[in-house]
């Protein structure tokens, strides 16, 4: 590719800087011009068309600032600016995911650069922990759950979503290995029995199970693939290549893909999500094979001058 990982997350600063800005513009000064739904009054939507929108695209933008800013990038001070700017209409929007990303995203860039400075052995160790830290949290996050939602102003079907996703199992294990092709299931009969009775869906209002209404388990096991490669490529991005907290970005763009997709159907859409992922993706593998040639290319070197020394001898 043209642009390295790094060249990239400049560009992509720059068109979310505008909409940042944009966003903030428009809420403040122009808030008739903007699309507001009756039920979403009091919630910020900036210059998109709703308030979860506006979060989600806020949520990229305050990670990608704060990963620039915190490696000395030339603009510095603005990477700030715009990293305060954007979390700042991510609580105006009220998006609950959003704020989640963020949070996540923040706690966990001290373990990457501490992971970073160990040796491999600890490094397995901290991945076992890590791990069984997660299974821990998440045991402890379900037996809590309703005290912890409930904190939020949510509920336990996070809004219908989790009533929604019932029927929308069935209907996977219907056609569970091809699916009903591309947003074929949406199109189709089937789908008339779940909208009787959830009129707001759309799509399965996550991105998983989107993945195998489309494709099925089979498709789903693809997918699975790739996603399991970006992970260990950028986990092998910050043991052995990573010099400032933007080459932590890859391993970061997982984690927000992963929770967004947990209550929205992100993951085949053509939106920004789908396009990072791509882009990135590739960037990655393209990466690793010039890293790979050039580890080739120096043991053929070596190998050539072992071998002149041992003819001179």
């Amino acid at each position: 590719m043209r642009y390295s990982i790094r060249e990239q997350m400049r560009l992509i600063a720059l068109a979310l800087g505008v909409a940042t800005l944009l966003s903030l513009f428009f809420s403040t000064f122009l808030p008739d011009y903007i699309h507001k739904a009756p039920e979403l009054a009091g919630m910020w939507s900036g210059i998109y068309g709703h308030k979860n929108e506006l979060g989600y695209m806020m949520a990229w933008s305050a990670g990608i600032f704060l990963h620039l800013a915190l490696s000395n990038y030339q603009y510095t001070w603005l990477m700030w600016t715009l990293c305060g700017v954007a979390t700042s209409l991510i609580i105006l929007s009220r998006s609950t995911t959003s704020l989640t990303i963020l949070l996540t995203i923040i706690l966990i860039l001290p373990f990457y650069r501490f992971f970073k400075k160990t040796n491999y052995k600890l490094q397995v160790i901290m991945i076992g922990l890590a791990l069984i830290l997660l299974t821990l949290s998440t045991i402890l996050l379900m037996t809590n759950i309703e005290n912890i939602v409930g904190t939020s102003g949510k509920d336990l079907t996070f809004n219908g979503r989790a009533d929604l996703w019932e029927p929308i199992i069935s209907k996977v294990w219907e056609r569970p290995w091809f699916g009903y092709g591309y947003y074929g299931f949406w199109n189709s009969p089937e789908a008339a029995n779940v909208r009787a009775t959830y009129e707001w869906a759309s799509n399965s209002h996550n991105g998983f199970l989107e993945l195998l209404l489309d494709i099925g388990f089979l498709g789903f096991l693809v997918f699975a693939a790739g996603f399991i490669r970006f992970f260990v490529l950028a986990l092998g991005r910050i043991i052995s290549v990573a010099k400032k907290p933007e080459d932590y970005w890859p391993m970061q763009m997982l984690i927000i893909i992963v929770i967004v997709n947990f209550s929205e159907a992100r993951l085949l859409t053509p939106s920004w999500n789908w396009l990072m992922y791509i882009t990135t993706s590739l960037s990655l593998s393209l990466s690793y094979q010039r890293i790979r040639m050039g580890i080739k290319e120096d043991l053929k070197a070596e190998f050539m001058s072992s071998n002149r020394i041992t003819v001179r001898e």
